[in-house]
C-alpha cells in the first residue's frame, strides 16, 4: 500500500525508549518506577476545588482556539513579571500541555527540509516533532565536563543556510542543568545573528535548587522567540493537560489556527483551574520544590564518591547516572532491560536522549522517598557490583 509522506514519517518516527521501558515494566508486579517524570504529588486542593466549581458553573463548553481571555492575561502578567519585559496577552496561546505548545511552535515555523538544532542529550519528543515536520535534526552537544551547559560557539558552527531554529530547555530534562545567564544570552545573540527562531522549553522554571532560572524572554527576542511553559510541574497538574506558548506577534494567528484542526482548544475546565493556580496561594510551589530538593540531595548522597553522578542537578527532577565501564559497551538500553529484569527497577536508557548519552541512564526523583532510596541504592550497587 502506498502511503502519504506524513503517514510514512509517522510510521518511521523514532520511538522513545521511555515508553518501551514503561511497557516492559507494566506487566511486572512491585516495580520501583524511576523512569517516569510524573510527580507523586497531588494538585493543591484549592485548584481542584476551582475545577469542580468551573464544571458546576457551566464551563464545560469549547473555549476560543487561543484560550480564555482571562487566562491569557494572567499568563502574560506572569511571564512579564518574571522577565521584566512587557508581554501582551495577545501573544499568549493556551495549549494542551506544554507538549502542545512545542508542537505548535515547531509546525508554525519549520518546513520539510529545514534544519533545527536540538540539545544532545535532550527530551525525545523534540526529535519526534521535527521528524513529523520533515525537518533534519542537528544535535548540539551538552558535555558533562561543562556541566551539560551548551557550548554556544560549537552550536554556532553547526548553523547552515538551511537552519531554521534552535530548541533549548532550561532547567533541563534529562540533565537537571539550569542554564546560566551567559549561555541563554549567547543563544539569543546567535539567533539574532543567524536569523533563527528560538523555541525555549521552560516548563521546569519553578523547580530550581541553586541559582536562578533565566528566561529567554529577557534578551529582546520578541520577533524570534516561542516561550513554552505550563502548569504541569509547578502545580502538580500533569493530568490537567494545560500549557502555553508566548509567540512572536506576527505568528500568533498561525499558532492559534494550528489549534483548530488538532485539538480545537485546551480543556476549558483545566483553564479555569489554572486561573486559580496563578491567582491563588503560591506556597505549594515552594513546598513541591522543597520535596524535589530533598530527593535530589538523597540522590547526591547515595552516589557520593562513586563517580557515577557526573553533574549534580540544579533543577527539574532528574539525574543522569553513569552505568560504568563494565556496562557501557553493551549500551544503556541493554542495561536498563537487564536492571529491570534482575532488580525490578525501571530506569530510562540514556540513548533515548541522544547518541552522546548512551553511557547513562536517567532516574526521576518523583516517587516516595523510601522507594526512591531503595531504587537508587540498588542502582548504585548493581553498577558497582563485580562481574
Amino acid at each position: 500500500m502506498d502511503r502519504k509522506p506524513a503517514a510514512r514519517r509517522a510510521l518511521a518516527m523514532p520511538r522513545s525508549a521511555i515508553r518501551e521501558i514503561m511497557n516492559l515494566a507494566a506487566g511486572r508486579d512491585g516495580v520501583i518506577h524511576l523512569e517516569i517524570g510524573d510527580p507523586d504529588l497531588i494538585t493543591p486542593s484549592h485548584i481542584i476545588a476551582a475545577g469542580f466549581a468551573a464544571a458546576r458553573d457551566g464551563w464545560t463548553r469549547y473555549s476560543p482556539n487561543a484560550g480564555l481571555a482571562e487566562l491569557r492575561e494572567l499568563v502574560a502578567a506572569r511571564v512579564a513579571g518574571r522577565s521584566g519585559t512587557r508581554i501582551a496577552a495577545s501573544r499568549v496561546i493556551i495549549t494542551v500541555g506544554a507538549v502542545g505548545a512545542l508542537y505548535s511552535a515547531v509546525m508554525c515555523v519549520v518546513d520539510a527540509g529545514d534544519e533545527v538544532l536540538i540539545p544532545d542529550p535532550g527530551w525525545p519528543p523534540y526529535e519526534s516533532m521535527l521528524h513529523l515536520a520533515g525537518a533534519t535534526v542537528i544535535r548540539f552537544p551538552l558535555r558533562p565536563e561543562n556541566g551539560f551547559v551548551p557550548d554556544v560557539e560549537q552550536a554556532a558552527g553547526l548553523v547552515t543556510d538551511r537552519t531554521k531554529a534552535i530548541m533549548i530547555n532550561t532547567p533541563s530534562n534529562p540533565t537537571g542543568t539550569v542554564y546560566p545567564r551567559e549561555a541563554v544570552e549567547a543563544i539569543a545573540h546567535l539567533a539574532r545573528q543567524c536569523g533563527l527562531y528560538v523555541i525555549s522549553d521552560e516548563i521546569y522554571e519553578d523547580i530550581v535548587f541553586e541559582g536562578d532560572h533565566v528566561s529567554a524572554t529577557e534578551f529582546g527576542l520578541d520577533d524570534r522567540l516561542f516561550l513554552v511553559s505550563g502548569a504541569s510541574k509547578a502545580y502538580a497538574m500533569t493530568g490537567w493537560r494545560l500549557g502555553y506558548v508566548v509567540c512572536p506577534d506576527d505568528l500568533v494567528s498561525v499558532v492559534g489556527a494550528l489549534q483548530e484542526p488538532v485539538v480545537s482548544c485546551a480543556p476549558t475546565i483545566s483553564q479555569k483551574a489554572v486561573e486559580a493556580a496563578l491567582t491563588g496561594p503560591q506556597d505549594c510551589v515552594g513546598e513541591f520544590r522543597d520535596v524535589f530538593r530533598r530527593r535530589r540531595d538523597m540522590v547526591a548522597e547515595v552516589f557520593a564518591g562513586t563517580g557515577l553522578l557526573p553533574v549534580t542537578p540544579h533543577g527539574a527532577f532528574y539525574a543522569l547516572i553513569d552505568i560504568g565501564e563494565r556496562f557501557a559497551a553493551g549500551g544503556s538500553f541493554a542495561f536498563a532491560k537487564r536492571f529491570l529484569i534482575e532488580r525490578n527497577i525501571a530506569v530510562v536508557p540514556g540513548i533515548t536522549f541522544g547518541p552522546s548519552c548512551d553511557r547513562y541512564v536517567r532516574v526521576a526523583f518523583t516517587i516516595a522517598d523510601r522507594e526512591l532510596r531503595r531504587g537508587i541504592e540498588e542502582l548504585r550497587d548493581f553498577i558497582l557490583s563485580p562481574a
